[in-house]
């Protein structure tokens, strides 16, 4: 398998292992296979995988740390959840890049989304931070929701965990949201920070346009989904 160099350090704290979660149900019944791509869908894939690795290990530390500086205990329970779901979702596609090349398009892939994601993280005003979160997150549904579609066809392990992922993340917008409104953040602030991040989204995403169009995911859909929701 091939050795796949991480984005972020890993988060100090071990994910603890829930054995029903579905991500934890998939990865056992598709860990012991291998899984089948086209020389074509596995040079493409190869080229995105990284833009989806990367930032479920950024989330990881962002959440940790929101859940470590929160003085309330339900607040703090809620960002643990996305935090080790966001781990389990790291685990799963680090999997599925191991049996994928690496080019050199995804060496490239990756410096861009690790720049996307560092600068998301060194945002100093909490609020804002969380506002674009729950953007990207919900960004993040529409685009692992066209993935799950494309020409792999819906049975395919990496379609499913696609899908999975995307029930996940759903989840994650309603947690960073209701973490951002009470910091206070405004609808207004919540409107301004999900159309500034949902434009830089676009921007890394249009780099790899060819990638998603040779997995048959319509880049058209994506924009609109993304840009104009």
């Amino acid at each position: 398998m091939t050795q796949i160099p991480r984005c972020f350090n890993p988060p100090r704290k071990t994910r603890p292992r829930q054995s029903d979660h579905p991500i934890e149900r998939w990865l056992a019944e598709f860990g012991p296979m291998h899984l089948e791509f086209s020389d074509p869908q596995a040079e493409a894939l190869a080229e995105l995988m990284p833009l989806l690795s990367c930032g479920e290990q950024s989330a990881q530390l962002v959440f940790q740390q929101a859940a470590d500086e929160s003085a309330d205990q339900q607040s703090q329970l809620a960002l643990n959840e996305v935090e080790f779901d966001e781990a389990r979702h790291d685990i799963a596609l680090t999997w599925v890049q191991e049996q994928l090349p690496w080019l050199k398009v995804s060496r490239q892939a990756q410096r861009r989304a690790q720049v996307f994601y560092a600068r998301l993280g060194r945002i100093e005003e909490a609020q804002q931070q969380f506002a674009r979160i729950a953007s990207l997150d919900a960004s993040v549904t529409q685009i692992m929701k066209a993935m799950r579609g494309s020409e792999l066809g819906s049975q395919h392990p990496f379609s499913i965990l696609c899908n999975l992922i995307m029930r996940d993340e759903a989840k994650h917008v309603y947690v960073a949201r209701h973490q951002a409104q009470r910091l206070n953040a405004s609808a207004e602030l919540l409107h301004e920070q999900g159309q500034l991040i949902r434009q830089q989204l676009w921007q890394m995403l249009a780099h790899h346009g060819h990638a998603f169009e040779a997995l048959g995911v319509d880049l058209d859909t994506i924009h609109n989904k993304v840009v104009n929701s």
